[in-house]
């Protein structure tokens, strides 16, 4: 079996509590906000590991560098329940690396690049986020970037129109229903994505002109 896929992004699904955050940056200082990160190689290579919660051995095509000082593959990033006192926005924000805090951001939660890819395509921006840099293995971290195009994209656009678009692509059987046929959830309402939009249409708007938005997922 092959797929194109980030090797993170396929464990991921399984992961309780994601944390995901929106923010502007210029994307020449991107490398230096996060230590210890790589660049993506030059180009795609394909490798194959076994996904530890399906014991599956399975083929991607991926720029993600070697990291020769950990395990490839079975290793998965350890993480659990966090006791959360007082604003739960207070902890989102605590939460965030240095670099991200100090520049223009929306903390969230649960808001992947399964439910953001729609939205460049309901806004004309592209169809795809990529990894500008790549974070260790057992960081259980990702950074995506999205297309130059979004962010003049997103804030020149209809917002009733998007949300409508955007709701529909999020309550297709794709994005509501498991492999299996099993329904899972209903989808998403105008409003839902509306409220959303709303929050990354502000962000947008801080943008100068060379940055662009990225999107931090963090198990």
């Amino acid at each position: 079996m092959c797929i194109k896929a980030n090797r993170t992004a396929v464990t991921r699904a399984a992961l309780m509590a994601i944390y995901t955050t929106f923010f502007i940056a210029d994307p020449k200082d991107v490398l230096g906000g996060f230590p210890g990160w790589k660049l993506p190689l030059a180009a795609p290579v394909r490798r194959e590991f076994r996904n530890p919660f399906t014991k599956q051995v399975v083929t991607i095509e991926t720029r993600e560098p070697e990291w020769a000082d950990e395990v490839e593959g079975d290793t998965l990033p350890t993480f659990a329940a966090a006791a959360v006192e007082g604003r739960y926005e207070d902890y989102l924000e605590g939460r965030l690396p240095p670099f991200v805090r100090e520049r223009h951001h929306w903390a969230a939660k649960g808001l992947t690049e399964i439910e953001v890819e729609p939205l460049l395509c309901a806004v004309g921006a592209g169809s795809g986020l990529k990894s500008p840099i790549y974070a260790p293995p057992s960081s259980g971290a990702v950074l995506l970037e999205f297309p130059s195009a979004f962010i003049a994209a997103v804030c020149s656009s209809d917002r009733v129109e998007v949300a409508t678009r955007w709701a529909a692509a999020m309550s297709t059987p794709e994005h509501t229903h498991s492999v299996t046929g099993k329904r899972l959830n209903d989808g998403w309402t105008s409003e839902q994505a509306a409220q959303i939009l709303t929050a990354i249409v502000s962000l947008a708007n801080k943008a100068a002109a060379e940055e662009r938005m990225y999107l931090l997922i963090e198990a």
